[in-house]
């Protein structure tokens, strides 16, 4: 029978183990790079300024009269007043298309540089919150003035201010209390921790919208010539861009 001695290094090779360096790959979140948050911010304002300007393009028939002014030579300052009117916004489907589109714009962009599932769902999380946030008080706003509409009342400063006063409160609730229904049901019906949205004093910059809103939506003359409905993508990319950068908590 042949045996072997065992010297002080035999049992020195089981100490070192191999890393898993996929496992590394996904379970650590990496931050994201200047670039990518660049590319984020770019996608949701395409988001919220491309579907926008092809709404008015074919439903204004701006189109026709872009190519009129460049086939006929207009001067440089009429071609681009109606480029410019690519950019109204008047009514609440174009609210709704530029509002979506910057969503969407931020979160499929910030999927693309995730790869862990946790903040993926957050991403998706704050997408579903940010819609509400936006659209449940614009809808109030517009419901509010198509009621003042129909009882005369449109031109009534008290009225107009009970509208987006009691439509941005009432609202930030409602969004708040169903996002997190939402998300309870779709991303954390199983799990024992329910990982609850709370409200964010920055989630009160997406409301001044609901000003701008009242003054587009009521064609109230200063808004019109300082032309505060071209703030609207702005103020949606940034919606979207808070939506594609969004992380799991720690």
């Amino acid at each position: 029978m042949i045996t072997t001695s065992k010297t002080p290094y035999s049992n020195i090779f089981p100490m070192f183990k191999v890393p898993d360096l996929r496992k590394l790959s996904t379970d650590k979140n990496k931050e994201l790079t200047t670039e990518q948050k660049t590319n984020i911010a770019l996608c949701a304002f395409a988001g919220a300024t491309v579907p926008l300007v092809a709404f008015n393009l074919f439903k204004k028939g701006q189109g026709d009269k872009i190519i009129e002014a460049f086939k006929n030579n207009f001067a440089l300052k009429d071609k681009f007043k109606r480029i410019w009117k690519l950019f109204e916004i008047e009514s609440y489907s174009q609210i709704f298309i530029t509002a979506t589109g910057g969503i969407l714009g931020g979160l499929f962009s910030g999927l693309r540089y995730t790869n862990n599932k946790e903040d993926k769902e957050a991403k998706y999380k704050e997408g579903i919150f940010e819609f509400l946030n936006t659209m449940i008080p614009t809808t109030l706003v517009a419901g509010g003035l198509e009621i003042l509409k129909k009882q005369g009342k449109t031109k009534s400063i008290p009225h107009q201010a009970g509208i987006i006063l009691s439509s941005v409160a009432g609202g930030m609730f409602l969004a708040n209390k169903f996002s997190n229904k939402i998300n309870e049901l779709i991303f954390d019906k199983n799990k024992k921790n329910k990982d609850i949205r709370h409200f964010k004093i920055t989630d009160c910059l997406v409301h001044i919208d609901d000003i701008v809103n009242l003054a587009v939506l009521t064609k109230i003359p200063l808004a019109n010539r300082l032309q505060v409905d071209k703030l609207l993508p702005l103020i949606y990319a940034r919606t979207g861009y808070e939506v594609g950068t969004a992380e799991k908590k720690q």
